[in-house]
């Protein structure tokens, strides 16, 4: 039989972090896109078949047991069907696997275009310190107050997004029957440690910008303001909306 655990390099109590973790740095590794190996290819086939043997608990239990294989053997008619049930299970493997690293990367590339720019734009405002809304008439405070709240929703609804993505929840009243390998295997911080880190990462950008506007000649130095301080929580909502329309703008682009 098949040495699954082998073929990721993993022992039989390798947990599911373990299993996944290993998978992924092998595919990207032995993918035939990115290999010169001549069997790149068949070494991906079986590091994807022994993912997902060992990613599903009831197959796993059932290769741990011996009885997957032997379940394996009756079902081709002949080598031939075999063969080209293995080249379509190939064919399939690698699609779904680039639509998985293809859904990975969006899905990275859209928290840090939210999260970048919400901490880089407050740090520029409290360095440069715009007079924006108090030369604006009133129309323009208007329309700037209309940005901002526009942009604080689209900002909650995709931080809310991000913090679903990559943070678990477990109520306070079901933390005690929790036990650490029951935790998702897919998220490794909890929502309160997400959330402790936006607002952390928040106020640090403000802290940083006001401490490099001192050292700034001209205007930039001047005394703190409640203008400022107003800015530092208009502007980063309306920076992260620009933001995310010119990526959609892109995205319907590429789709053109």
């Amino acid at each position: 039989m098949t040495d699954l655990y082998g073929i990721l390099g993993l022992t039989p109590r390798a947990t599911a972090n373990e299993i996944k973790s290993a998978y992924r740095r092998l595919a990207r590794k032995h993918h035939p896109d990115v290999s010169a190996s001549p069997d790149s290819a068949a070494r991906f086939v079986r590091i994807n078949r022994a993912y997902q043997v060992l990613s599903d608990p009831q197959r796993r239990a059932a290769y741990d047991s011996g009885q997957y294989f032997n379940a394996q053997r009756t079902f081709y008619a002949s080598r031939q069907a075999e063969v080209v049930a293995m080249q379509r299970h190939f064919d399939r493997i690698v699609d779904e696997w680039l639509a998985r690293e293809r859904q990975e990367t969006a899905a990275r590339s859209h928290a840090v275009l939210i999260v970048v720019p919400l901490f880089l734009s407050a740090f520029y405002v409290m360095v440069s310190k715009p007079t924006i809304i108090e030369e604006s008439r009133l129309i323009g405070r208007v329309v700037i107050l209309a940005l901002a709240l526009y942009g604080l929703v689209y900002l909650v609804k995709n931080l809310a997004m991000v913090l679903s993505r990559y943070t678990y929840h477990i109520p306070d009243h079901l933390t005690s029957v929790f036990r650490e390998q029951e935790l998702p295997s897919d998220k490794s911080i909890s929502r309160r440690a997400g959330l402790f880190f936006l607002v952390c990462g928040y106020l640090v950008s403000i802290g940083l910008g006001y401490v490099v506007s001192k050292f700034v000649p001209g205007r930039y130095g001047a005394a703190l303001s409640f203008s400022t301080l107003l800015g530092a929580l208009v502007y980063p909502p309306i920076a992260v909306l620009i933001i995310g329309s010119i990526r959609r703008i892109g995205a319907l682009l590429d789709r053109s």
